[in-house]
């Protein structure tokens, strides 16, 4: 799923719900036979089989570990106190799988821009905008998959079939991940330091200019009062936003106050 191809059956809920079943099982650990019984009991007579998929998405994620034929979790347990913790958890892991497809489409569709709003409405027929923009091969089945973790990670929402690019979740994530403090005035190039090594798959540290989907999150936490966006004159380290003039932070931004 993340480290090769990607494949609709490995869903982020049936990976929430495995581990989860891991976890319950009275010696922490469960066979595989007995973790696909759990999994998709014979009674609900379904003849395909998605078990290796999410257990494979599980794996790569290091949320489980495979020895001899018996699961078990590979995190602590609060890791999957919810799945809001879950999701936090990978979104700090996801650096790891650079050069891999979802990372790959998930960073070409960042650099789209706001050109993703004149895209097709279905996001599965976004294969020859992914090959004209980065020469990327995706499918159709691939692309579903993909929108089911790009919706849970916080990368955006899908209205419909269409995705709107939104990071605002993500962004909240790896604020959290990388310990930065709150009520404290950072530099906007101070805070994008702090969480560029969870960052990188939305966001290029190399020019100061934040692309349509970044723009879109860092404007929806200011509004909730999550953060505090700030245009102060004078500073050198300025920062442009994805241009929107109805909004109190219009085109360029040079602090940030994380404040809850």
């Amino acid at each position: 799923m993340f480290r090769q191809k990607m494949v609709t059956p490995a869903i982020p809920e049936r990976v929430y719900v495995l581990c989860r079943t891991v976890r319950a099982s009275s010696n922490r650990y469960l066979s595989e036979k007995d973790l696909k019984d759990r999994m998709e009991p014979a009674f609900l007579g379904n003849n395909s089989s998605y078990f290796r998929d999410y257990l494979t998405a599980a794996e790569e994620l290091h949320l489980v570990q495979i020895t001899d034929g018996a699961v078990s979790l590979a995190v602590e347990s609060s890791v999957i106190d919810s799945i809001s913790t879950m999701r936090r958890y990978c979104n700090g892991v996801l650096s790891e799988f650079k050069g891999g497809q979802f990372f790959e489409v998930t960073k070409t569709y960042f650099d789209m821009g706001d050109s993703v709003l004149n895209g097709p409405n279905n996001v599965a027929e976004w294969s020859d905008r992914f090959k004209d923009a980065s020469r990327l091969t995706v499918n159709a089945m691939e692309l579903r998959a993909w929108r089911f973790w790009f919706t849970f990670l916080g990368f955006g929402y899908l209205h419909d079939m269409f995705l709107i690019p939104n990071a605002g979740v993500f962004i909240k994530d790896a604020i959290d991940l990388a310990g930065i403090k709150k009520r404290y005035p950072y530099s906007f190039g101070e805070f994008v330091e702090l969480i560029m090594p969870y960052s990188e798959i939305v966001m290029d540290s190399d020019a100061n200019m934040l692309n349509f989907g970044v723009s879109n999150g860092l404007r929806t936490l200011h509004d909730n009062g999550m953060i505090t966006l700030e245009h102060i004159l004078d500073q050198e380290d300025i920062w442009s936003l994805n241009p929107l003039q109805l909004h109190k932070i219009k085109d360029t931004v040079t602090n940030i106050t994380v404040n809850k």
